[in-house]
């Protein structure tokens, strides 16, 4: 089982023991984290239930609070929507940088200043795993199994979804402290390396399949 919240539904199913193995990213051997980097990215579908348009208010009001700042938005889905918004608010800070290959997005992502996921609804997005194996922190909202990820004010921030001021206050705190910026930067890596890292993955099923040997031998 990938998530909590998924074994929680199962266990409502029926009286099965379930083990949760949560994903699992390779952990980059070198990174540098850019902490003056001028760029905020979200990886993933564009909708509303991925908060794209609360993205989009928020870029809004940092447009004027730090106008070097720059969104872009990279995914499918509601692109032309999304696009209209962007020019109805008259954003010049927003951006949509379409689907990204997977060629491309290893470098998009060293070269961000943090990952941003306003989402309603999800279980453990590789997003937010992938981007902190490279010490990107995240901007994220405590949904699904994101908060067993990123620890609040830690690793990470986290807000309620569709909280527009929390979104506000938290990114122009993080913008506003260099320091904050490069231990949440330290902190994101090292919990992927002691927690989601293929490594810890890979012992995770060998001392599952290692339990069901064991336990067949008992009966």
């Amino acid at each position: 089982m990938l998530s909590t919240e998924w074994a929680t539904f199962y266990q409502t199913l029926a009286q099965t023991p379930i083990t949760i193995i949560a994903n699992a990213v390779e952990l980059p051997k070198q990174y540098k984290y850019h902490s003056q980097s001028k760029q905020i990215i979200t990886l993933g579908r564009l909708g509303e239930r991925k908060g794209t348009y609360d993205i989009l208010k928020l870029a809004r009001v940092i447009q004027s609070r730090f106008p070097d700042i720059q969104f872009t938005l990279y995914g499918d889905g509601e692109q032309g929507k999304v696009q209209q918004e962007i020019d109805r608010l008259k954003l010049t800070n927003v951006r949509l940088g379409g689907w990204l290959a997977l060629a491309d997005r290893n470098t998009v992502i060293q070269e961000s200043l943090l990952h941003l996921l306003p989402t309603y609804q999800e279980g453990l997005p590789m997003a937010i795993l992938e981007t902190m194996a490279y010490g990107i922190p995240n901007l994220a909202t405590n949904v699904g199994d994101i908060p067993q990820v990123i620890e609040n004010h830690v690793s990470g921030d986290l807000v309620t979804p569709g909280d527009d001021a929390g979104l506000v206050q938290q990114l122009s705190d993080f913008l506003g402290s260099q320091m904050r910026r490069e231990t949440y930067s330290r902190n994101a890596r090292q919990t992927i390396n002691d927690c989601f890292s293929l490594q810890q993955y890979f012992s995770r099923w060998h001392q599952f399949y290692q339990r069901i040997m064991n336990e067949t031998e008992e009966e």
